[in-house]
């Protein structure tokens, strides 16, 4: 028998994994671009 918030936490944790994942390529692709175009090719 779960309570709502044992169900809400279940619910939510995949959501924010995904959401953590996702900012966080986001993150690494614009200090990448930066890091490229700062430094001299």
């Amino acid at each position: 028998m779960f309570s709502e918030v044992t169900l809400i936490s279940l619910l939510a944790m995949p959501v924010v994994s995904l959401l953590l994942a996702y900012f966080s390529i986001e993150t690494i692709k614009m200090i990448s671009q930066k890091w490229f175009e700062e430094s001299p090719s």
